[in-house]
């Protein structure tokens, strides 16, 4: 448990941890994606789709015009395969590479005006662990590592599903998070940190 829990904690630094730009990316896309998420269950009746919780958004930042009536339905008359391609886009996260995460939960929101809200959501799950198991399978007729060629290892595989599920789930919440650690810096103790072997006789000879 302890091991999953660093891990865990270590995929969280990791999804705060990226690019200025991203930064900003990152904290749209969550905030869009949280509000929709929760608008599913404060008003499960009426069900409002992503593209009408971003107009609610704007309208609150004072952007009128009624541009997301005519977005959506433009987008309900749209293929909703797009719900695939998000799944595929989860699938493809690593911790080095976490705009697929992001570009995944806008996809699968948009998909949603045509799908809604939970068959939009299953079938993104379902398409990126299909694709994770399907690359299971391939790993197992040839787990043997051969050097100078790359391969697909079962481990190795099950390792970076995991990786790229967790940090697709933590987009929602990166919103959040981001606000509690800017929030929470002055209060951190940093622990010291460790001089290289030498350092102090440089600075002696300085």
């Amino acid at each position: 448990m302890r091991a999953r829990g660093r891990e865990v904690t270590r995929l969280w630094q990791a999804a705060l941890d990226r690019p200025r730009w991203q930064q900003v990316v990152a904290f749209a896309v969550s905030l869009w994606a949280l509000a929709w998420i929760v608008a599913q269950f404060v008003t499960p009746e009426e069900g409002p789709s992503a593209l009408r919780v971003l107009g609610g958004l704007a309208e609150r930042l004072g952007a009128t015009g009624g541009w997301t009536d005519r977005l959506t339905a433009a987008w309900q008359n749209t293929w909703g395969g797009l719900a695939v391609f998000a799944g595929l886009l989860w699938a493809a996260t690593t911790e080095r590479r976490q705009l697929p995460a992001l570009l995944g939960w806008v996809a699968v929101m948009l998909a949603s005006e045509r799908l809604g809200y939970r068959p939009a959501i299953l079938v993104a799950l379902a398409t990126m662990v299909g694709f994770v198991v399907l690359l299971w399978v391939a790993s197992l007729s040839g787990s043997r590592f051969v050097d100078r060629r790359p391969a697909l290892l079962p481990r190795d595989m099950v390792r970076a599903g995991i990786t790229a599920a967790t940090l697709s789930a933590i987009v929602p919440l990166y919103a959040p998070a981001f606000f509690l650690a800017r929030l929470s810096r002055p209060y951190v103790t940093q622990p010291p940190r460790l001089l290289r072997p030498g350092r102090e006789d440089d600075g002696a000879d300085r």
